[in-house]
């Protein structure tokens, strides 16, 4: 009995203490929840901020490419691989036949992967005040592709642009009707809207597509307005009253009004006040030259001449004498716009050549330095024609000591108007398509290797983008206006000349010049060798507006590869002045299905 009494006892003694505890738990319930899910919460925001550290975010994506656990290194890498290639390829739509193609370093542009990447990393992250920065989960973002321009590149990609959309406005001129005097409206030009076009492509870039659309354009006002030429009507009819008589010597040329008419503008110098119309513009010089080429013995050059076996022979230079062009139309404004006499004397005035046989000799340019010579299809007139004016323009530039020579200031922009044609070239999708200047990369190849084989340090050279067979292996070269260039530099004591011609079928560039160098090189085999990703059996097919309707042409594949040309230079003593590696990466070529339409 005494037992149970004591164990009832224990038993109530407990019974507070449970009541208690059940109390401070009542009290207490929902303050110890919350904190055992705050530390729940904040062991796992640690250890995501700790997974998430040097990572980009699930669910972020670059133009739709998942970008969620990459470094941000990996992530640049990725964005370069996946997303550059969408976006590099321009098509602007220019009026003409064949859209414009063209590359975004072309116009001075790149695709900044670092700082997408970075901008991707930043994707939910808020930096701290105190230092640090704390990732929240707010879902994923598409994150837009950052692109840099240079401006000076991009002006200069610009050209080639601007030669096949501009439209010179035309200035408004008198022109004779009988015995009135008309006035011929000018007109409107239009230009390529650089800033407009620069935005369009950069948003389309940072939508992750390659921009293809129009090239937008603004409108350019013409120097002469109709307004002007009208206000300078009244004063044409002194200009026109009567012919004016220019005289050389026992000659006597006269111009008839209906030809004064033809020679006159609208004059816009400060001088307009005294001269509402002049003389002074290119068409009227081009017709007095013209009219008084019998009068002229112009200057000769020294020539140098390269002969089939190498030697070189220097033809004398010769002075002689001009018209007095900037006189003769000074003279010409001054006796038509008054009432006096409307007679004019023509003088000479003495003019002596650019490169005299004094300045040849001077220069040491009496030996051959280097000579390469490649081979073309003459049937193919429109390519043949722009390696020989390419030719043409290069033909005779002097390199000075310590001189670095550009193809592409030589060349210059690569339009119609300069006397190109449209002829195939390796368009930026990396397909043969018509462009104008076809045929280039030849002279750009010729010329590099006459350097290679000169011993000149080369400052800057590209290999084409694919493989050309009939190119020596691995010693090609290829340009592009306004951003792939070939450059060399003359490091010698003394100038070279730079001679090139075309002969029938061959095209030869020879460096006169003596460089006192001996060049060896060795070629490695081809390696890395890659198919192309469309064969045969899948070909690329591409509608081609130069061919007929339901016309097929195939374009055989070609393996892309790569190859090593080692170049060691020798001076005379047979001490290595330099040794320099050309490495030439060529991408595969796809089978192509061409279909006229």
């Amino acid at each position: 009995m005494g037992s149970y009494v004591r164990s009832s006892a224990r038993t109530e003694s407990r019974e507070p203490a449970v009541r208690r505890l059940g109390a401070w738990y009542g009290r207490h319930v929902w303050a110890a929840t919350g904190a055992l899910v705050a530390l729940v919460l904040v062991a796992g925001a640690i250890a995501l901020q700790i997974v998430t550290y040097d990572r980009v975010a699930d669910g972020v994506t670059v133009a739709g490419v998942p970008l969620g656990g990459l470094t941000r290194v990996e992530a640049a890498a990725t964005i370069a691989a996946k997303v550059g290639p969408r976006v590099d390829v321009v098509q602007l739509a220019t009026g003409h036949r064949q859209p414009l193609t063209l590359r975004l370093e072309q116009l001075g542009m790149t695709i900044d992967s670092e700082a997408t990447a970075a901008a991707a990393y930043g994707v939910g992250r808020h930096h701290l005040p105190f230092g640090g920065a704390l990732w929240l989960p707010l879902g994923g973002a598409d994150v837009k592709l950052a692109t840099r321009v240079d401006t000076a590149t991009y002006q200069q990609g610009l050209e080639a642009v601007r030669a096949v959309a501009d439209v010179v406005p035309r200035d408004a001129r008198l022109d004779l009707a009988g015995d009135s005097v008309a006035v011929v409206p000018a007109k409107d030009g239009l230009e390529v809207d650089a800033v407009a076009l620069a935005r369009a492509i950069v948003a389309s870039a940072a939508a992750g597509r390659a921009y293809v659309g129009p090239v937008p354009m603004k409108t350019v006002a013409p120097r002469v307005s109709t307004l002007a030429a009208e206000s300078r009507a009244a004063a044409a009819e002194t200009y026109l009253s009567r012919p004016l008589a220019l005289r050389y010597r026992a000659t006597e040329i006269k111009l008839s009004p209906d030809e004064i008419a033809s020679l006159l503008t609208v004059n816009t110098a400060a001088d307009a006040d005294t001269y509402p119309l002049t003389f002074r513009n290119q068409r009227a010089r081009a017709r007095l030259r013209r009219v008084f080429a019998f009068a002229e013995s112009p200057p000769v050059d020294a020539q140098i001449v390269v002969g089939k076996d190498g030697s070189v022979s220097v033809t004398e230079s010769r002075s002689g004498n001009v018209i007095d062009m900037d006189v003769l139309l000074e003279d010409l404004d001054d006796a038509a716009s008054g009432g006096g006499l409307r007679s004019v004397f023509v003088a000479l005035t003495p003019a002596f050549p650019k490169l005299s046989t004094a300045d040849v000799e001077a220069m040491g340019l009496s030996s051959l330095g280097s000579q390469f010579v490649t081979y073309f299809d003459p049937r193919k007139a429109t390519r043949a024609g722009n390696i020989a004016l390419a030719a043409k323009l290069v033909d005779g530039t002097v390199v000075r000591p310590g001189e670095t020579f550009s193809l592409n200031d030589a060349i210059g922009p690569r339009t119609t108007n300069r006397g190109f044609d449209y002829a195939p070239v390796i368009a930026a999708d990396n397909v043969l398509r018509q462009g104008v200047g076809g045929g280039i990369c030849q002279y750009a190849t010729t010329l590099f290797n006459a350097v290679f084989f000169a011993g000149l340090p080369v400052v800057e050279r590209r290999p084409h983008s694919l493989y050309i067979s009939h190119y020596p292996v691995g010693r090609d070269a290829t340009v592009a206006w306004g951003s792939v260039d070939l450059r060399f530099r003359n490091d010698t004591a003394k100038s070279l000349m730079i001679r090139s011609w075309v002969d029938g079928a061959a095209l030869t560039v020879a460096l006169v010049g003596k460089t006192g160098r001996a060049v060896t090189y060795a070629t490695s085999d081809f390696y890395d060798v890659r198919k192309p990703a469309h064969g045969k059996a899948n070909p690329r097919v591409i509608y081609d507006d130069d061919l007929g309707p339901g016309v097929i042409r195939w374009e055989k594949g070609i393996d892309g590869r790569s190859v090593k040309v080692v170049r060691t230079v020798r001076e005379r003593d047979g001490s290595i002045l330099s040794r320099d590696t050309f490495v030439s990466r060529y991408l595969p070529m796809d089978w192509v299905k061409r279909i006229g339409r």
